[in-house]
């Protein structure tokens, strides 16, 4: 399996005793109103212009560095903070946002982009084989590969072979007869794929574009099921080579990460993704592992803006850019911010009991570790009550990875650092509930 460097690119650019678990846990949002009238409140005596560089070490009594260690669930959760402490330059504004969701005109734009110029796009149709089988129709060629690929899979079954087809818990009998019939449809194929012009192709599944007949580029568009909009762009250079890489991991790569970063920017200047949102003047959304906020009562799961670009010694690998926003209006450009004591005083209270899988019974022989590296002040975006919008909000998140211990694993998870543990919503207090 190909090593590879995924980046993950922001767009716009002491033992302590174990803590009593709260007696009410806090909540995200439970009154939004009051928290903008509260983060809205310094405003009306401000003295500076909000662009003038602050100093929130010295206003919010934060240290520069944060060192902690916790202990919780009969011993089976550690937490080990040893962090830097990352303020913004500039006031913490709160900006409502909207979707921007994928049209036909920046989907083909994007095409253009990841696609080599040659490239043709084909029809990813199936056709039928018998009475209650289909394939999908592809070249001779490509087939060929497929065919490579499987009997590769079986010959070296344990030995790595059986991860082309971990999605589907096949067995290495599965397989072999699936290779069987693979032949049949070979033997069936035309030497060209069909090719359809780009005005035929559909806002939905994915689209195909192939050079040689025996590559395939792949272009995913995933869409919202409330409202049928294409909100998540997947590429992939070559869809039989999707490794088993997970973009929250920091995995060995073939190439040095400055020369990963360079391929990956220069992509990123050809995409079609407009003024970068996620930078306000020196104030900056906080980038995570988290893929989505939790759904509430008010509002279905959101997926958080992110563009991820997968680089190998081949160059781009793949693209995933989800949930692409728009800045609608700032709500306030200063905001009345609780001090570090307060957010500390949080942070005890709850972090040995937010989210901790350890306590629901299931776990009784795993140990887990919180490796907390970051404590980053910055804009996180919260879901708004009864709309499709969000609000960038002030926010502390605790970042940082985990390492798991038990019987049947020993692993590190998140180790590029950025595992959200906690975030704090700095205005209130409460607590972003975040999904992944």
């Amino acid at each position: 399996m190909k090593r590879i460097l995924i980046l993950c690119i922001a767009l716009l650019c002491l033992l302590g005793a174990c803590q009593p678990t709260p007696e009410q846990p806090f909540v995200i949002q439970n009154d939004q109103e009051k928290m903008l009238e509260t983060a809205k409140r310094v405003e009306e005596s401000k003295s500076e212009p909000a662009a003038e560089p602050v100093d929130f070490y010295e206003r919010l009594g934060a240290p520069r560095t944060f060192q902690k260690q916790l202990s919780g669930t009969g011993g089976r959760l550690m937490v080990d903070v040893d962090a830097q402490v990352i303020l913004p330059e500039n006031e913490l504004p709160i900006i409502r946002v909207s979707p921007d969701r994928f049209d036909r005109q920046r989907l083909l734009a994007f095409a253009d982009a990841l696609l080599p110029p040659e490239a043709e796009f084909v029809t990813p149709e199936v056709m039928p084989v018998g009475e209650d089988k289909a394939y999908y129709l592809r070249s001779k060629g490509y087939y060929v590969r497929i065919i490579q690929l499987m009997q590769w899979s079986i010959d070296h079954w344990d030995e790595g072979g059986s991860d082309h087809f971990d999605n589907d818990d096949s067995t290495r009998a599965d397989v072999e007869k699936r290779l069987v019939e693979t032949l049949y449809e070979q033997s069936l194929a035309p030497e060209k794929m069909p090719r359809v012009a780009r005005e035929d192709l559909k806002m939905d599944g994915w689209w195909q574009a192939t050079v040689d007949d025996m590559t395939l580029f792949d272009i995913l568009l995933l869409t919202n099921p409330w409202d049928g909009t294409v909100e998540r762009l997947e590429y992939r250079r070559d869809s039989l080579q999707n490794p088993n890489v997970c973009f929250w991991q920091s995995i060995p790569n073939d190439i040095p990460r400055q020369q990963a970063e360079a391929t990956a920017m220069e992509l990123v200047k050809k995409l079609p993704i407009g003024d970068f949102t996620r930078s306000f003047g020196r104030v900056s959304e906080t980038i995570t592992n988290a893929s989505c906020t939790r759904e509430e009562g008010y509002n279905h799961q959101r997926n958080y803006e992110k563009l991820l670009v997968t680089v190998d010694k081949d160059g781009v690998a793949g693209v995933r850019y989800d949930a692409p926003y728009v800045v609608e209006e700032r709500l306030a450009e200063k905001t009345n911010l609780l001090p570090f004591s307060t957010i500390e005083e949080i942070f005890y209270k709850m972090i040995l009991v937010y989210d901790n899988l350890l306590n629901d019974g299931t776990r009784d022989k795993s140990y887990w570790t919180y490796h907390i590296q970051t404590v980053r002040l910055g804009l996180v975006n919260v879901p708004e009550k009864n709309s499709e919008n969000g609000l960038l909000v002030p926010a502390w998140t605790f970042l940082g990875y985990i390492h798991y211990e038990s019987p049947y694993e020993n692993d590190d998870v998140g180790t590029n650092g950025l595992k959200p543990f906690l975030t704090i919503n700095a205005v209130d207090g409460s607590i972003i509930d975040r999904e992944g």
